[in-house]
């Protein structure tokens, strides 16, 4: 029985009050946590940097903060009116079990509500993940079970009738608190998370070093992962491989990823992620590579480094901890790249496209429907014809990266031009999509830049058809944001015929730029939401188009 006033403090923490207080805290815990897997979400997605998340939390076009709040104003209402129109029953009992009906109906549907929409990027059940939820269930139920006591032992001390009967209403302001209740979770784990991954890394350099293989880390910018998956496959031709997956560009993924290495393993390939400087220090400090590899830099991530010099300086740091005999190879298409080339003192090579005096360079280059044929010639004078299902010139210039390691490694040029031949797309980058409705789709949602953008660009005008592009723009540009974005809409007008602007970040920017590019304002589409834009295309494609996903904002982006 939950009583409306308490009649001696004994009465407070009788068996069955306290059961009923620890249910009740038990079932809000819960339910406050499934309220709360957006924030879960995009915590992750900045990478547990509490900058980062209390900064998304913070901007005005983060609508998650209103929406909570709009919970906790329906809950308090309802649980009120309902608390006093039932309180004759039973001395109040009955209206506060109600009350608390109609805040537990309210979260259950602001629940089925955020779950009916689809994160961009699922949630990883990692094992942080797991133990920042117990935490942070823990948290939930002890500031419950806490508020609930407080505001018993208050009504035990007021014995007013009318705080009796609403006191528990106070706890439908809990859900407005869960953001801040998750980052308190989360500085309570960071001790042994501090820990395990201290333990993770140790673990990891010690197998690296144990193991007498080749390593090599690849860093820029931009193309890590798709330079990475191209030369695991070309090296795959010859040596047993190992790479980090996906994008494990991290100290505790690459960790993670050295658990598989054994000693069949002939070489190691770490893709080497950065937002700060000395994010790749710690990385090639970690690792020790012998081979480093910049695919380019350009002003991604601008709005976390600052400045293209500091990301310039950043990028560096993995050649200045390559060992004592290590070997830098550079994008010959990228200006920065060679900059930083001219900055290293060791043994060095170029390759790509552009430039002379690289160790492997690309001519002849063809492009349909299928992908790419072209002729990849090697510094001694001997050349190969190669053929992928690879699309654009920047897959190009990164195959004559990967090939130029794998060559001065041993492989031969008959040997990369296997590879080649094997490659597969990556996932979301430039990647064909098929359909049976005669509709040519391109999916480049992943992380665009201004370099992928303008890649994707060439891509597009390798096919007839009407082009129809959706985007949201460019983003984490810093400063730089709104001209890139105007400049991107001017790009835009060169080469699609109709652009569906996806969300609001970038909107008006895009629409300048297209403007100003002379683009047909009729065929400026704007979407709200990426589902949105998609039941837009549907009423406007027709068979013969070209249809082109240029970048998705991630889940901390609104």
């Amino acid at each position: 029985m939950l009583p409306t006033q308490a009649t001696s403090f004994s009465q407070l923490f009788t068996g069955d009050q306290l059961a009923v207080y620890l249910s009740l805290s038990a079932l809000n815990a819960v339910l406050l946590f499934f309220a709360s897997m957006k924030f879960i979400l995009v915590l992750q997605q900045c990478g547990y940097r509490g900058k980062r998340y209390f900064k998304w939390l913070g901007n005005k076009d983060t609508p998650y903060l209103s929406r909570l709040m709009l919970l906790c104003l329906m809950g308090f209402l309802f649980f009120c009116v309902l608390n006093t129109c039932f309180s004759p029953l039973a001395g109040g009992t009955v209206a506060t079990y109600i009350g608390f009906a109609s805040y537990l109906l309210f979260t259950l549907l602001y629940i089925n509500t955020e779950s009916s929409v689809n994160a961009k990027v699922p949630l990883k059940k990692t094992k942080r993940i797991v133990r920042l939820s117990i935490t942070y269930c823990l948290v939930l139920f002890g500031i419950s079970f806490g508020l609930i006591t407080l505001l018993n032992y208050l009504a035990f001390l007021i014995k007013d009738v009318t705080f009796a009967i609403l006191r528990f209403s106070l706890i439908c302001g809990m859900p407005i608190l869960t953001p801040y209740l998750l980052f308190v979770a989360y500085a309570l784990n960071e001790p042994i998370e501090y820990l395990i991954a201290r333990r993770c890394k140790r673990m990891a350099v010690t197998k690296l070093d144990h193991y007498d293989i080749i390593k090599i880390g690849i860093t820029g910018s931009y193309g890590k992962t798709s330079v990475k998956e191209i030369l695991k496959t070309i090296l795959s031709q010859k040596y047993r491989v190992l790479a980090t997956p996906a994008s494990y560009n991290t100290p505790l993924g690459i960790a993670l990823s050295v658990k598989q290495l054994d000693s069949t393993h002939d070489i190691f390939i770490a893709e080497m992620g950065a937002r700060s400087k000395g994010d790749i220090k710690e990385l090639a400090q970690m690792v020790k590579p012998k081979y480093g590899v910049l695919t380019g830099v350009n002003n991604q991530h601008l709005e976390t480094f600052g400045s293209i010099e500091v990301t310039k300086d950043t990028k560096f740091e993995l050649f200045e901890n390559l060992a004592k005999d290590g070997v830098g190879f550079f994008s010959s298409d990228n200006q920065n790249a060679l900059e930083l080339m001219d900055r290293f003192d060791g043994e060095k090579y170029s390759a790509g496209i552009k430039g002379e005096n690289n160790l492997v360079t690309a001519s002849e280059i063809t492009t349909d429907v299928r992908g790419m044929e072209f002729t990849l010639n090697f510094a001694n004078g001997e050349s190969v014809r190669c053929s992928t299902v690879l699309l654009g010139k920047h897959s190009v210039r990164n195959i004559c990266l990967a090939a130029a390691v794998a060559y001065d490694i041993g492989v031969t040029p008959e040997e990369i031009a296997m590879g080649i031949n094997r490659l597969k797309s990556v996932g979301h980058r430039l990647e064909l999509v098929p359909n049976n409705k005669n509709i040519v789709i391109i999916d480049d949602s992943y992380n665009s830049n201004v370099d992928g953008a303008n890649a994707a660009m060439e891509v597009l005008d390798t096919f007839n058809g009407r082009k129809i592009v959706l985007t949201p723009g460019l983003v984490e540009l810093g400063k730089m944001e709104n001209v890139a974005n105007r400049e991107f809409g001017k790009t835009l007008s060169e080469h699609a015929d109709v652009v569906i602007i996806i969300g609001r970040h970038n909107a008006e920017m895009l629409i300048n730029g297209l403007i100003e590019g002379g683009f047909d304002r009729e065929n400026i589409k704007f979407a709200k939401s990426l589902n949105k834009g998609n039941k837009m295309l549907n009423e406007i494609v027709k068979e013969g188009d070209v249809v082109l996903f240029e970048n998705d904002l991630p889940d901390n982006y609104n």
